[in-house]
C-alpha cells in the first residue's frame, strides 16, 4: 500500500520545487507555474547493467491518477525485470506513435509550447489560434503530419484567397510555417512543405507599409463627426465616441484603448498603467492623461462606472442573461468604415448596429477625406507631436512603448523620460482641445506650443 491517497494528490500544493513520494520508486512532483499548481508523476530506478538512477515521467495529474501511475509502476518493474530499460522502452513507443499525429496535434502541441515558453504574448497565441479554426482547421486538421503535402497547404491557403482575404492568407501561410518548423524540429515529419510556398503564390504578398497621417484639420473632422453622432440622437453608442477620442488623445493602440479597465487608472493622478499582459512587446507602459482625457473618462464614470471595463459594452449570452464585456476593438475599426461609407459588415453592439444601419441611408460625413484607419490615428498622434509639439524622436518613441531597434540600447537605455513625456501628452491634449475639438483654426496654440517646450 503506497503512503499517498487521492485526497492527498488532489489537495497537494507548493511555493517550491517539491516531491511526494508514494513509495517502490513513485513520486509525485509538485511545483508552481504561472497562475497554478503543476504536478507530475516520476518513476524512479537503476537502470538495468549500468546501475545509474534515472527519472521516467509518467504523465501529468490530474490526467494520470493515482491508480495509473501505480500501475505504470508496476509494469515498469516488470520490465526491469526482464533487463529492459523503461525509459527506452517509452522512447520507442512513442517513435512508433509519430506515425498517428495528425495537423491537429501537431498545432495544439506547438502552441502549448509557446504558452511554456513563454516566449510571445498571449494575443499574438490567440490570433493564431483564431487563424488556425477559422481558415486551416477544416482542410488540415485531420490529416497525419507525415502525409502532408505542399498541395494540401496550397488547397487550403488557395480557399482563403478566393474569399479575397489576402492579409490573412499571407499570415496563415507564417502560421503554417511556424507550426510546421516546430513539428520538423521534434521529428514529427521529416521536412517542412510549407518552406517552398510563397505569399506571391496566392496573390498575397505583404502590402506597403502605410504612412497615412491626419493633419489637424481632418482629425477636426473626424472628432466633429462623432460628436455630431451623439448631438443628432443615437448614431453611436457614447462608449465607443468616448474610445476613439481617448485614441487619439493617448496614441495608444486600438486594444489598449477598446480593453481599458478602471482599476488601470487613477484620474485624479492623470495615469493610464498598462500591464505588459495587454500591451504588445509584453513591456508595461505608462500613460499620462491629459485634462481633456481625464474630463472624457470621467464622464463615462455614470455608464460603465459598476463594471471593471472603461468602455462596456453588454451582450446576451445564450441563456438569455446580459453579460459585461470590453468594448471590441474591431468595433473602433467598423465605426470609422462606416463613417468614411466604406463596405464591411458591422459588428459591435446592438447600438452600434442599429447606428451604422441609419447611416447606410445617409452622406457619410467622413466620405471626402482619403482613406485612413483606426490605427493611423495613432500614427497622425505621434506625427502630430513631432511636427507641431517639436517633441524629440526618442520621446515619441516612449511614447508609444516602442522597443529601440537597436538591441544594445534597449539593453542599456533604460531611461523613461517621465516628465518630458508628461509635458507632451499635456500640450497635445490642450492642443487638440483647442484646434480640434472645440475651435479649430489655421494658428498654433501659443498655449499648447509652450506647455510643449516647459
Amino acid at each position: 500500500m503506497g503512503k499517498l491517497t487521492d485526497a492527498k494528490v488532489r489537495n497537494a500544493k507548493a511555493t517550491e520545487d517539491t516531491h511526494l513520494s508514494d513509495g517502490d520508486g513513485l513520486a509525485l512532483r509538485i511545483y508552481p507555474k504561472r497562475d497554478r499548481t503543476a504536478k507530475t508523476w516520476i518513476f524512479r530506478y537503476r537502470q538495468p547493467g549500468t546501475g545509474k538512477q534515472t527519472k521516467l515521467p509518467l504523465g501529468d495529474y490530474p490526467a494520470v491518477k493515482l491508480a495509473d501511475a501505480r500501475e505504470a509502476v508496476g509494469a515498469a518493474r516488470k520490465q526491469l525485470a526482464l533487463g529492459i530499460d523503461p525509459k527506452r522502452a517509452q522512447a520507442a513507443r512513442r517513435q512508433e506513435n509519430v506515425e498517428a499525429v495528425t495537423m491537429q496535434t501537431v498545432f495544439n502541441s506547438w502552441i502549448d509550447q509557446l504558452r511554456i515558453g513563454s516566449t510571445v504574448s498571449e494575443k499574438w497565441i490567440d490570433r493564431h489560434s483564431d487563424r488556425w479554426r477559422l481558415h486551416l482547421k477544416s482542410h488540415l486538421g485531420g490529416l497525419l503530419a507525415r502525409d502532408v503535402t505542399r498541395g494540401h497547404l496550397a488547397g487550403a491557403l488557395d480557399a482563403m484567397t478566393r474569399k479575397g482575404i489576402k492579409e490573412e492568407t499571407r499570415k496563415a501561410l507564417t502560421t503554417l510555417n511556424l507550426m510546421l518548423d516546430y513539428a520538423a524540429n521534434r521529428h514529427l515529419v521529416e521536412q517542412n512543405p510549407a518552406r517552398l510556398l510563397k505569399p506571391k503564390d496566392f496573390a498575397a504578398s505583404a502590402a506597403r507599409s502605410r504612412d497615412r497621417a491626419l493633419n489637424l484639420c481632418e482629425l477636426r473632422q473626424v472628432w466633429a463627426s462623432l460628436d455630431n453622432a451623439l448631438d443628432s440622437g443615437s448614431r453611436l453608442s457614447p462608449v465607443t465616441v468616448a474610445a476613439l477620442k481617448t485614441l487619439i488623445l493617448t496614441g495608444a493602440r486600438r486594444e489598449e484603448v477598446a480593453r481599458m479597465e478602471w482599476a488601470e487608472l487613477d484620474l485624479d493622478a492623470a495615469v493610464w498603467t498598462l500591464p505588459e499582459a495587454r500591451t504588445k512587446n509584453r513591456r508595461g507602459h505608462m500613460v499620462y492623461l491629459s485634462a481633456l482625457v481625464v474630463e472624457i473618462l470621467r464622464g463615462l464614470q455614470s455608464l460603465s462606472g459598476a463594471s471593471p471595463f472603461v468602455f462596456e459594452s453588454m451582450r446576451q449570452s445564450r441563456d438569455g442573461a446580459v453579460v459585461s464585456q470590453s468594448l471590441h476593438p474591431d468595433t473602433l475599426s467598423r465605426t470609422i468604415y462606416r463613417l468614411r461609407g466604406e463596405e464591411g459588415k458591422p459588428k459591435g453592439n446592438s447600438r452600434d448596429r442599429k447606428a451604422v444601419a441609419q447611416a447606410d441611408k445617409e452622406p457619410a460625413p467622413l466620405a471626402n477625406l482619403a482613406h485612413f484607419t483606426v490605427h493611423d490615428l495613432r500614427r497622425s498622434a505621434a506625427t502630430a507631436w513631432g511636427e507641431y509639439l517639436k517633441t524629440p524622436p526618442h520621446i515619441i518613441e516612449r511614447m508609444l512603448n516602442h522597443l529601440p531597434e537597436d538591441k544594445l540600447v534597449a539593453t542599456y537605455q533604460r531611461a523613461v523620460y517621465a516628465d518630458e513625456q508628461r509635458d507632451a501628452w499635456e500640450a497635445w491634449g490642450a492642443l487638440v482641445e483647442q484646434q480640434v475639438a472645440r475651435a479649430p483654426g489655421n494658428v498654433i496654440s501659443i498655449v499648447a506650443t509652450e506647455r510643449a517646450f516647459g
